[in-house]
C-alpha cells in the first residue's frame, strides 16, 4: 500500500503532465489544476493539505489550505456542545454530552496531528453540535514560541524579494484568504489599473512584514466591478502578480 507522500507524488506526476514547467506561467497553470483537483477529489481525505503543500513546494509556490477538519470527522447523533462565559467570575463552561464530547476529542486530534499551520476550527452558535445559547468557539494549533514570543524575529526571511517590476503589474491574484473588507475571491485573476509607490499611510493594506519600500498600492475591479485602492507587499507569497505578457499567454492557450 502506497504511503501519502508516495501516493501524492503519482498523482501530481499525472496532474501536471499537460503544462510546460519550464517558465513560471506553466507552473501556475499546473499548481491551479493541482488545487481543483483537490478540491474535487481530496476535500474528505485527511491528507488533503499535505497534497497541497506537496504540490506548492514541487511548483514552487506559497501553499493553498482547505478548512476541512469539521468535514474529516463524522458529527454523531446527539452530539451537543455549549460554550458559557460568565460576565463576574471569568470563568468558562464546556459542556457536552457523551458523543458531543467524543466528537470534540476527535477534532481535536485532527487538529494536533494537521501539518498545517494555518489549519483552525469554527464551532458557531446554532450550527450543530453548538445550542443555541452557547458561544462561538475557535481553536487553534500554534508552536511554543507562540506562548513565549521567541523565534518571532526573522520569520519572513523566509520569503525573498520577488524581481517583479511593479509597473509591469497587469494582474492580481489571491491565493490564501484574501482580506476580508474587500468584495474578492482566492484564485480568481484581477485586472490591475494602476500600481503606485506607497506613501506608508494606507488606511487600508494587507500587513505582510519585510521592508516597507516593497508595498504598493494597487488601484483594481473588484468582483462587484467598483474600482478599488488597496496595499499589497511585492513579496507576500499569498499574492501573485501578473504581467501583461503573462496574461497574453494565458488567452493564447485557452483558445
Amino acid at each position: 500500500m502506497l504511503r501519502p507522500a508516495e501516493r501524492h507524488a503519482q498523482l501530481l506526476d499525472q496532474i501536471i503532465l499537460p503544462f510546460d514547467l519550464t517558465h513560471d506561467f506553466g507552473r501556475k497553470r499546473a499548481y491551479e489544476a493541482a488545487i481543483d483537483y483537490a478540491r474535487t477529489h481530496l476535500v474528505e481525505d485527511p491528507h488533503c493539505n499535505d497534497f497541497l503543500d506537496a504540490a506548492a513546494k514541487r511548483l514552487g509556490f506559497a501553499a493553498v489550505t482547505f478548512d476541512t477538519l469539521e468535514s474529516r470527522v463524522k458529527l454523531p447523533k446527539n452530539a451537543w456542545l455549549d460554550v458559557w462565559i460568565s460576565d463576574e467570575d471569568d470563568e468558562v463552561a464546556f459542556t457536552g454530552t457523551r458523543e458531543g464530547l467524543q466528537y470534540m476529542i476527535d477534532l481535536l486530534s485532527q487538529l494536533r496531528d494537521s501539518s498545517d499551520p494555518e489549519q483552525h476550527i469554527h464551532l458557531d452558535q446554532g450550527v450543530m453540535p453548538m445550542t443555541e445559547s452557547s458561544a462561538n468557539l475557535v481553536l487553534f494549533k500554534e508552536e511554543d514560541t507562540w506562548f513565549t514570543g521567541e523565534g518571532a524575529e526573522g520569520e519572513l526571511d523566509d520569503y525573498p524579494e520577488r524581481d517583479i517590476d511593479p509597473k509591469q503589474i497587469y494582474a492580481i491574484q489571491f491565493i490564501h484568504y484574501p482580506p476580508d473588507d474587500l468584495p474578492i475571491s482566492a484564485h480568481r485573476l484581477y485586472r490591475v489599473i494602476k500600481v503606485e509607490p506607497d506613501d506608508g499611510y494606507s488606511a487600508s493594506v494587507k500587513e505582510f512584514g519585510g521592508s516597507e519600500k516593497r508595498y504598493f498600492r494597487f488601484t483594481f475591479v473588484a468582483d462587484n466591478d467598483e474600482k478599488f485602492i488597496y496595499s499589497f507587499h511585492l513579496d507576500d507569497p499569498a499574492v501573485n502578480y501578473f504581467t501583461h505578457r503573462e496574461i497574453l499567454k494565458l488567452a493564447m492557450r485557452a483558445v
